[in-house]
């Protein structure tokens, strides 16, 4: 009889799990398609292990490798490949969209383990007698020992570069204003996969983030509250309407937790304000598709476009966009709405983004489409945005009814040319801008459309009584108390 504590427990899983990981893991996998995919086309011997593992170490919330006693030889290599890994501040960076999401984990496995099974895949494949020995599992661990901690840290960068714009995408366009949707696992990564497989979409995903929170930055609160209008003092719990008497009980150390019962208790002091109620103005969106705008000006104009349009959606303005090419070629119309469910705004953002034509440039055909939905619907006020890179003349009819139109139907028209002069559209734009073909100042533009673009729209209509609640991107009132970063 032995006594004495028992040999650990072998295991080829490098990462301490439990069922409920494994459960996390079948569970999803079969939901995954590409992930099934690359590991029923995989070689690399081992390959559905080192995915669990890799699952492991971006879903759990504490992360712990087995000993080296613990694990079988095969995949020693796994181990060492998971203990670089975890060592490296991208893995930790890209956990941060990982952690306790099964379906941000598959993307994030699938994206890794691809890149991880093309560089085992170049390492010499075993001889015929060393299969025919056993030892193809040693050449596996030593494949996975192949990959360089370099090679691993860009392959992670790359996986959380992709995660990030991808999933701020999703988030912002699957749910409306004040809404949380949680779409199904299924069809969320497929709409993510699409989009970072496409390398397009990639690009205006990437773009589409970086402009939406400039937008939103631009949009500073005194603009926001320019049809604002303060009538009363009454109490409540809305820390960016408190008065400065309430807000100086935060500067001092000995009322601040006065300060917070009060706002807990909405006992404060604050502002009542008045809010001009009025028409949305509708938002349409004329992005040139024609052969010459291919490349980077596409995913600028589309990228710019899309942010633009999720702002106007979050104020409940109707959005339009025209995709256009040549006299000859179909225009593409999308029309969002405020009320458009989850899916269907997903939908309505991949048509638009993957959508191309090619070919030449005509301006009269999208124009003609915004005036003829104008006078059909007899909207009044609405704001247009018209992108190309192309010259193309307007005949002088045309431009008399567009102008004529624009004063019956308050049109507000904003052009852009890339590498262009805005000859024929300078006549028929209240604003005109000019980027060059490097685009150098695309990325301020972006973020001016919705400081100057969207602010138009506010106009004095009937006053109405309605309690101002700003939103998460609202600065508050009381943040010069805080002291400067400089300050000590």
């Amino acid at each position: 009889m032995t006594f004495g504590p028992s040999a650990p427990a072998i295991s080829r899983s490098t990462i301490v799990h439990d069922p409920f990981d494994e459960e996390a893991f079948d569970e999803i996998l079969p939901k995954a398609a590409g992930l099934r995919l690359l590991l029923a086309e995989s070689e690399v011997p081992l390959a559905q292990q080192l995915a669990f593992d890799l699952f492991c170490s971006f879903y759990k919330y504490v992360v712990k490798l087995r000993s080296p006693a613990e694990i079988a030889p095969e995949c020693q290599g796994h181990r060492d490949l998971l203990s670089r890994a975890l060592d490296l501040r991208e893995h930790e960076k890209l956990r941060a969209f990982t952690r306790l999401k099964p379906t941000e984990t598959a993307l994030a496995t699938e994206l890794v383990l691809d890149a991880l099974l093309k560089e085992m895949a170049q390492v010499p494949p075993a001889s015929a007698d060393a299969v025919a020995g056993g030892e193809a599992r040693e050449s596996s661990s030593e494949s996975a020992e192949s990959v360089t901690t370099q090679r691993l840290r860009e392959v992670i960068k790359d996986a959380r570069e992709d995660l990030q714009s991808v999933t701020e995408l999703i988030a912002a366009w699957s749910s409306g204003p004040g809404q949380e949707t949680r779409l199904p696992a299924e069809l969320k990564l497929r709409l993510m996969r699409e989009v970072v497989r496409n390398p397009r979409l990639r690009m205006i995903a990437l773009l589409f983030g970086r402009y939406r929170r400039l937008g939103l930055r631009e949009r500073t609160l005194p603009a926001m509250r320019a049809s604002q209008e303060v009538v009363d003092f009454i109490q409540g719990g809305d820390v960016a309407r408190a008065l400065a008497g309430e807000l100086s009980s935060f500067a001092m150390e000995e009322r601040e937790d006065l300060f917070y019962a009060k706002v807990v208790t909405h006992s404060l002091l604050i502002y009542e304000l008045w809010r001009r109620e009025e028409e949305p103005r509708a938002v349409y969106l004329c992005i040139d598709n024609s052969g010459s705008m291919a490349g980077e000006k596409e995913v600028w104009a589309k990228a710019s476009a899309l942010a633009l349009a999720h702002l106007a959606l979050a104020e409940d303005r109707p959005v339009e966009v025209v995709l256009f090419g040549d006299a000859a070629d179909p225009l593409r119309v999308v029309a969002m709405h405020p009320t458009d469910d989850a899916s269907t705004r997903l939908e309505k953002l991949l048509d638009v983004a993957s959508y191309f034509l090619g070919g030449g440039t005509d301006f009269v055909k999208p124009l003609s489409h915004v005036l003829d939905t104008l006078e059909a619907g007899h909207h009044t006020g609405s704001d247009l945005l018209f992108v190309s890179d192309g010259l193309c003349p307007i005949p002088e009819d045309f431009v008399r009814r567009f102008r004529e139109a624009k004063e019956r139907y308050d049109l507000r028209m904003t052009a852009v040319l890339i590498g262009e002069e805005p000859f024929a559209l300078s006549e028929i734009s209240d604003t005109v801008h000019r980027l060059d073909e490097a685009l150098q100042a695309g990325e301020a533009l972006a973020a001016h459309f919705a400081s100057a673009f969207l602010e138009r729209g506010h106009e004095p209509g009937r006053p109405v009584k309605m309690p101002l609640r700003p939103g998460r991107a609202t600065p508050l009132l009381f943040d010069h108390f805080l002291p400067s970063p400089d300050e000590p």
